[in-house]
């Protein structure tokens, strides 16, 4: 409520003295126009609803908050927490404070279990090019790292876990590890 009174009194005293936007126009905002303004959390969006009522141009960055004024506040409950891992990342990449970020800088939290178990299906090493190694549960894998020595064999189980700057490390029952990206 105390929004609304001081949205009200600065528009009143802006009219008092001459300097509202709505001085040159012939239709003032109503007091339930400012009250839905003021009621807007998230602070892109409420600027934006304001910048509209003063008959303000919109540049494209600001035209976005307005046509999804709820996607700032979409990751955060009323505790403050994320409410889904794709509400959290669309919000971490809106928020004021990631501006000019790419998503790599953001570092948002990979989607996805944190390991897989498999058992190799099939080897397919291929001497002039790169080693693929086919799970029974349907993935491909190859070896990012050129001239390994596989002591890989069909049938040995396998954990595939995250590493490092993106990257994931095939690591065998004998902790043997590879570097591997996955193909499909």
């Amino acid at each position: 409520m105390s929004r609304l009174r001081c949205a009200v009194r600065l528009a009143a005293i802006a009219a008092l003295i001459g300097l509202s936007p709505w001085a040159s126009s012939a239709i003032a905002p109503s007091a339930a126009d400012l009250a839905r303004c003021a009621g807007i959390a998230a602070p892109d969006a409420r600027l934006a609803c304001y910048d509209t009522l003063a008959g303000r141009s919109l540049d494209r960055s600001v035209q976005g908050a307005v046509a999804t004024p709820a996607a700032s506040t979409l990751g955060a409950t009323a505790s403050g927490g994320p409410t889904s891992s794709t509400a959290s990342t669309s919000a971490n990449s809106t928020a004021p404070k990631n501006f000019g970020l790419t998503q790599a800088q953001i570092h948002t939290a990979p989607e996805g279990p944190a390991a897989i178990q498999a058992r190799i299906a099939k080897i397919i090493d291929n001497r002039v090019a790169r080693a693929y190694v086919v799970l029974d549960n349907g993935q491909t894998w190859t070896l990012t790292d050129s001239g390994e020595d596989l002591r890989l064999g069909t049938g040995d189980l396998v954990t595939i876990t995250r590493a490092s700057l993106g990257s994931f490390l095939m690591v065998t029952q004998s902790k043997r590890s590879y570097h591997v990206r996955r193909m499909r």
